[in-house]
Parts: C-alpha cells; structure tokens; sequence
C-alpha cells in the first residue's frame, strides 16, 4: 500500500531554558525597572544643572537665538542641541574614557586627532593637507596645535588634523599601525560621537574636551578654540608608564 506524502517537521523545539530556570545570560528587567531609570535619569539631570550651572550657563539663549534663524544652515539641528544633549553627550565621553582606559593604554602607537579649530589661532596656518588629514607644520609656537605637536613627539605619538571622514581616516592609521589607540580632543557634541566611531571599528579611544566652541558650527566669526594641555600629557604619560610597567 502505498503511503501519502507526510510532512514531518524535524526542526528541534526550542526550549526557553532561560526562562524556565531563572538564570538569565545579561539583564532580567522587572515591571518596574522603567520607573526606576526614569527616576534616575531625571536625579542626573537635576544634579548635573545644578553642578554645571556655570559652565552651561549660555546654551539655552543660544537655543533661543537659533530658533530664530531660517533653518536653511546644514549644522541646524546641531546648533539646536539642547542642555540635556550637552549633559548627555559629556557624560558619555566620559563612561567611554574610562571604558577604553586599559585597552588604549595597552595599544603600542597613539594617533592624536586634533580638531581644525586650532588652526584658526593662526590666520596663516601653514598646515599641509593630506587625503588623510591636514599635517601641522608648528609654524607658530603659541598655537596650542604647535603644543599638541611637541607633546607627541616627547611621548612617541603622532598629531593630525581631524577630518569629516572619520572612520575612514583612523582606520587608514589603524591599519598602518596594526595596534593603536586614539586620543580626540573636541567640544563636548563631538567628542563622545568620534569615540562611538572609533568603537564601531575596534580601535580604544580616550578624549579631552575643548574648554569651548570657536569653530563656525558656534560662530559667525570663528576664532581659536582651546583645551587643557595638562589633560592630554596625563593621557599620555599614564599610557606610558603603563607600558613601561610591563616590559
């Protein structure tokens, strides 16, 4: 006698194992974990305008006065970013500067990224462009990119202008390298994004932040922007001692 066709399903069943005995691989969120993290984000709201009370003192009349623009600048949006995205966007910088702290310190070369709003410091910027980032030709001691310079070379890093295509330029060193980590100096809405970048193609980055905006994403005119030296030689330094430790 001659049988039908029968389908026979013959993929294994798959059992919430998980599920069924509690232990779960990461996180387990009770009902209640929603109310939890909105209570905690808006204590850290609440806490960090009230410590940076000064130090964002100005970005919510420059909101207000971008309002009042056309809308037809391509950096609109960027221009509209608000205090809470300013908080945001710092303390991410700095969740990803600690995360990176013990990868980047054990990458042998540095690349430091260095934003173009240095250069305005000169009017005559000697730097040579490059496919992959302008070079500073330390044409002018007080300009912070010519100190930038000095403090690669005593460290054994190499300096670059930052350009648009990120992740392409890092990865062009990265690739030379075979083994770097980067430091990005930037204003508070860029840097946390370029770590993200750096992240995205497996290269471990730390940062400093500009002590303001002068590019002409900020300004009308653009004049030299400036950061804390101090901040990149500990960068460096802590990187350096770290190797030296452990050879």
């Amino acid at each position: 006698m001659i049988q039908p066709n029968i389908l026979i399903d013959r993929q294994p069943k798959v059992t919430l194992i998980y599920a069924m005995t509690g232990n779960y691989p990461t996180y387990n969120l009770n009902d209640n974990f929603d109310g939890k993290l909105s209570e905690f984000v808006d204590d850290i709201f609440q806490k960090g305008f009230n410590k940076f009370e000064k130090e964002f003192h100005n970005i919510d009349s420059f909101v207000c006065t971008v309002l009042n623009e056309s809308g037809e600048r391509g950096d609109h949006n960027l221009r509209l970013s608000s205090k809470k995205l300013y908080l945001l966007e710092a303390i991410s910088f700095k969740i990803y500067d600690e995360l990176n702290r013990d990868d980047f310190n054990k990458a042998k070369d540095t690349l430091i990224i260095m934003p173009d709003c240095l250069s305005v410091h000169n009017p005559e910027c000697e730097k040579v462009e490059t496919e992959y980032g302008d070079v500073c030709k330390r044409c002018k001691v007080t300009c912070p990119a010519h100190k930038i310079i000095e403090l690669a070379t005593k460290y054994k890093a190499k300096a670059i202008f930052s350009k648009r295509k990120l992740t392409e330029q890092i990865k062009y060193f990265s690739d030379k390298s075979g083994d770097m980590g980067v430091i990005g100096i930037a204003c508070i809405m860029m840097l946390a994004m370029g770590m993200r970048t750096a992240q995205e193609i497996s290269i471990p980055a730390r940062g400093v932040l500009l002590n303001y905006t002068g590019c002409d994403h900020w300004n009308d005119k653009p004049f030299g922007s400036d950061f804390t030296i101090s901040s990149l030689e500990s960068i460096l330094k802590e990187k350096q001692d770290a190797r030296n430790k452990n050879t």
